[in-house]
């Protein structure tokens, strides 16, 4: 569909339904693992939105593209990215909507490089963010995960756990795969730092079926890598080698260092 609208809106000249056509490509190629058509899709729609001056098109590309980047470990040219896609934003419509989007993923590209206070601080800023322009629940989509992962490194467990709580509730309301894939990777997690090991193990595989059915590589890797490591804790050594390897190959396919938990 957004291949056939593509199409039309350059045969009619519309830039602006171009630019919003090639920022919709690269989150699905990206999403899908294909990841040198998100680079190219990303970067045409960000050039478009500049010239056009469409502010609010720009700071969401520039955000995708830096999601991409932090995947591919490219941490530092991620966080560039994303610092242009903030001072892009202070001119746009929707301001508050792609800051939080923004300190989200800032969040999350600091999480990366193991640097939990200053993941906290654009937690932070995401949050504040995202209180201005009031309940948005694709927002949520992206600064809930990361809120779960921050607080679990700064030890802050059951604010871990609400975060947690909050994508599970969103998650049955809307009943889709995506945020399905998100809740139970975030319970993962959450029951991880608590040593639940048979809940933990459990919520990853379930994760990883729910990414899987939306076609998402990236994250079904990111969950088997971490059910990996929870069948190792629980004694489990043979299956802890076989989901390792299988998100090993996964993150090699695509790309990925596989430095993203």
């Amino acid at each position: 569909m957004v291949a056939q609208v593509h199409d039309q809106a350059r045969r009619m000249g519309a830039l602006r339904a171009v630019a919003l056509c090639r920022c919709f490509s690269g989150a699905l190629h990206f999403q899908n693992g294909n990841w040198s058509e998100a680079a190219s899709a990303l970067s045409e729609a960000v050039e478009l939105y500049r010239k056009i001056g469409g502010a609010s098109g720009e700071s969401l590309s520039l955000q995708r593209q830096g999601v991409l980047l932090t995947a591919q470990g490219d941490l530092d040219h991620a966080m560039a990215a994303f610092h242009a896609g903030v001072f892009a934003a202070e001119r746009a419509t929707m301001r508050s909507h792609c800051l939080t989007r923004l300190y989200s993923s800032m969040a999350r590209n600091r999480i990366a490089a193991g640097d939990a206070e200053a993941a906290a601080e654009y937690l932070r800023h995401g949050e504040m963010a995202a209180r201005r322009h009031g309940h948005c629940v694709t927002c949520n989509a992206l600064i809930l995960p990361e809120g779960v992962r921050v607080r679990i490194a700064l030890g802050e467990i059951s604010e871990a756990d609400a975060n947690a709580a909050e994508l599970e509730r969103i998650g049955r309301e809307f009943g889709s795969a995506a945020w399905m894939g998100m809740a139970r990777q975030a319970r993962g997690r959450v029951a991880s730092a608590q040593k639940a090991w048979n809940e933990a193990a459990t919520a990853f595989a379930d994760a990883a079926v729910a990414y899987r059915a939306i076609s998402a590589p990236y994250d079904v890797a990111r969950c088997l890598a971490a059910g990996a490591s929870i069948a190792v804790k629980m004694g489990d050594s043979p299956r802890g080698a076989a989901l390792a390897a299988e998100a090993a190959g996964m993150f090699r396919d695509l790309g990925a260092p596989g430095i993203e938990s």
